[in-house]
């Protein structure tokens, strides 16, 4: 456990000095969406290869259940080479991604690129308020990194008090 958190902190020291954030991207619907559009709010975004998408949406099922306040961005990673169609791609995301949920499309592997992500499998990107990375996490929604991501998130997300 020791070893894991030293590791989260040297990449994020890393990170943070390094990163820009990315811009826009558009997602299947038709939209657009970034980080900037949630100014003053945290915001996890969870990058997962194009071909991996299964594993946003059981990061972002599980992760509601535990944290119902939480604000997210979902990115496909598109690193395939030679690149599909964009159409192509919205076709697939319109396909798998459930019902209204908003997944957006890098084809340009911004989020990857930025933040030496490694997208063969889920990586989880914690941003603050002030839209600073306060924790990075990489792998399945299982224990005990599940844990360490809820942790990590109600540090952010505090829940709302009851009526």
């Amino acid at each position: 456990m020791y070893f894991r958190i030293c590791i989260i902190f040297s990449l994020l020291v890393f990170t943070s000095a390094t990163a820009t954030l990315p811009t826009a991207l558009p997602d299947q619907f038709g939209g657009s969406a970034s980080l900037n559009d949630y100014a003053g709010q945290p915001v996890l975004v969870i990058v997962a290869s194009g071909r991996k998408l299964r594993w946003i949406g059981q990061w972002e099922k599980t992760l509601r259940a535990k944290v119902p306040e939480l604000v997210s961005l979902r990115v496909a990673d598109i690193s395939d080479d030679p690149k599909p169609a964009d159409t192509e791609i919205v076709a697939v995301l319109r396909e798998r991604a459930p019902p209204g949920i908003s997944i957006l499309i890098d084809m340009q592997n911004q989020w990857a690129t930025d933040f030496q992500l490694d997208t063969d499998e889920p990586c989880l990107l914690l941003f603050d308020a002030e839209h600073n990375v306060v924790a990075k996490f990489r792998g399945r929604p299982r224990d005990p990194l599940f844990t360490e991501v809820v942790t990590a998130l109600r540090a952010q997300f505090p829940a709302s008090p009851g009526p």
